[in-house]
């Protein structure tokens, strides 16, 4: 007894330091956002205020949200609307060495994106897209390997029978599409909406080469910027932006987790 209270004892004691570990940052990021007098010093502020949130909120910090929000949903929106129609015909259709292909391109995109970024370069270039679409684009791009792979699994688990089915009462291949494949697929596709957007909203290099101009640079970039700037560390600025930077994707997960959690339950064919 006495031996397992002592085992008690210190795992309580390992558990409650890794505590302290894991919420010292979060408590030092909270404390600092809130403090309108902050020094970067982990302690209690004499006076609570949202400056430091208006402060993010304004001016290029703003713009910047707004450039992360265009280039974040944009991408994800786009990289859902490509997938979805290239991996249905993929899912349907018995293309010869389909799989292969489908491979070969995750294969591909295990390249670093720096070791793409330079034939990416020049090709906006020469379109005329080295701005917000084109980091849109270059994007989307990078994410359809894994995009057609997760949704044209999703498509193979909606039975054939119903879109048969469907065929043969009249429906047209639009409506079996939005109609019967898309509601059954569609934790597939808040799976790959979410990481697309939380993989746009956290991109850095591509924005950074692609915009050059600070009007056009989304938050990923301002806050590498906000280090130092003008010799001066503002940390009240940079906690309260960071949070603001963190809570977007955080919002999106918690709006999508429901369909995230909801795969294809399987529906009986009577026949």
């Amino acid at each position: 007894m006495e031996s397992n209270a002592t085992t008690s004892r210190l795992t309580a004691i390992a558990l409650s330091f890794m505590a302290v570990i894991w919420v010292s940052p979060f408590s030092w990021l909270i404390l600092n956002a809130f403090n309108p007098m902050s020094t970067g010093q982990l302690e209690i502020p004499k006076s609570i205020g949202l400056d430091n949130f208006a402060l993010a909120v304004s001016g290029n910090a703003g713009r910047q949200f707004l450039n992360s929000l265009l280039i974040a949903a944009g991408t994800a929106t786009l990289s859902v609307v490509v997938g979805i129609s290239a991996a249905y015909p993929l899912s349907r259709l018995r293309i010869p060495g389909r799989n292969a292909f489908l491979w070969t391109l995750v294969l591909l995109r295990m390249l670093p994106s720096a070791g793409v970024l330079v034939p990416l370069y020049f090709a906006a270039q020469r379109g005329g897209l080295l701005n917000q679409f084109g980091v849109i684009i270059a994007l989307t791009i990078l994410n359809l390997p894994f995009t057609l792979l997760l949704l044209k699994n999703f498509f193979d688990t909606v039975p054939i029978e119903l879109e048969e089915a469907a065929y043969v009462e009249g429906a047209t291949l639009f409506q079996i599409v939005t109609r019967i494949v898309l509601p059954m697929s569609r934790a597939g596709i808040a799976v790959v909406w979410f990481f697309s957007f939380t993989g746009a909203w956290n991109e850095f290099l591509l924005p950074l080469i692609f915009s050059r101009v600070q009007d056009g640079f989304p938050m990923s970039v301002g806050l590498y910027a906000a280090f130092g700037q003008q010799g001066a560390i503002n940390y009240g600025f940079l906690t309260a932006f960071s949070i603001i930077y963190a809570a977007p994707a955080v919002g999106v997960y918690f709006l999508l987790r429901r369909n995230m959690n909801t795969g294809f339950a399987g529906v009986g064919v009577k026949g």
